[in-house]
């Protein structure tokens, strides 16, 4: 590649509010149009992707590679759907004893070798999660519409511009009109960040998790596909026009909302 290799986290300093999730996602929707991508699990002690993924065990682990045994590119491995992926070893031993301030040096053996890597970071503020974001240039905080999980995101993103990361904006996930949610002009306002992918609650994401495919992979038309291939584009630049399948009031309002359609 003649440009540099772009380094974006997925960072959440709450657990469950879609973050693997969307780090997988948004790396198959960054695929569909286009991209080298590899996917890097920088969870070191509770690390999903590779369960996610269908492959939990990977010969070789970003482990082996932080303990100095394999190089990081040794530890790229394919995904059936076009993904590559670098995972964290899922053994308790591997996460008891592990050197994270060797992660960002790791992370950036892989310059060339995609366009964009894209970190799946743990949760919380702590030395690990502190690790992933250091490790990356830009940042993807994902949160969901509800009080506990923007007042955390708020933290996470103090911490980020702390750390002088540049911070693309937020992907609120898990969202239902038909939930009493906090609003997004109401989140917006409270993070000072823009909202820039709004995922909805979508049980296509379900099925997609339980065969062990990403949502865009498996259910491409879905209400949460589209939105995740929408934050892609988004985020290349691109335009991009598709209809969910569903007649879906609550897409036409994120749409309305996200100002593509007035």
């Amino acid at each position: 590649t003649n440009k540099a290799t772009r380094y974006i986290g997925c960072i959440s300093a709450k657990g469950v509010v879609g973050k693997t999730t969307t780090n997988i996602n948004l790396a198959a929707a960054l695929t569909y149009f286009g991209k080298n991508v590899t996917i890097l699990d920088a969870n070191l002690t509770t690390p999903n992707v590779g369960i996610y993924l269908g492959n939990p065990i990977a010969p070789i682990t970003l482990h082996d590679v932080l303990r100095g045994k394999h190089d990081i590119k040794e530890a790229v491995f394919s995904h059936k759907s076009g993904l590559k992926a670098v995972l964290a070893s899922i053994s308790l031993k591997d996460a008891k004893k592990v050197d994270t301030t060797k992660l960002a040096k790791a992370i950036y053996g892989l310059e060339g070798t995609a366009d964009i890597i894209l970190v799946d970071g743990a949760a919380g503020l702590g030395k690990e999660p502190q690790s992933a974001i250091r490790s990356v240039e830009e940042v993807i905080i994902v949160t969901n519409p509800e009080m506990p999980a923007v007042t955390d995101a708020l933290k996470t993103i103090k911490l980020c511009k702390e750390m002088g990361k540049n911070i693309l904006g937020v992907v609120v996930t898990k969202t239902n009109s038909k939930n009493v949610d906090m609003s997004l002009k109401d989140i917006e306002s409270l993070l000072e960040t823009n909202i820039i992918g709004v995922i909805p609650e979508d049980r296509a994401v379900k099925f997609s998790q339980a065969n062990k495919e990403t949502v865009v992979h498996s259910h491409p038309k879905s209400a949460a596909a589209v939105q995740y291939k929408r934050l892609a584009a988004d985020m290349l630049g691109l335009t991009y026009h598709e209809n969910v399948e569903t007649n879906n009031g609550f897409v036409n309002w994120v749409m309305t909302y996200l100002g593509f359609k007035d």
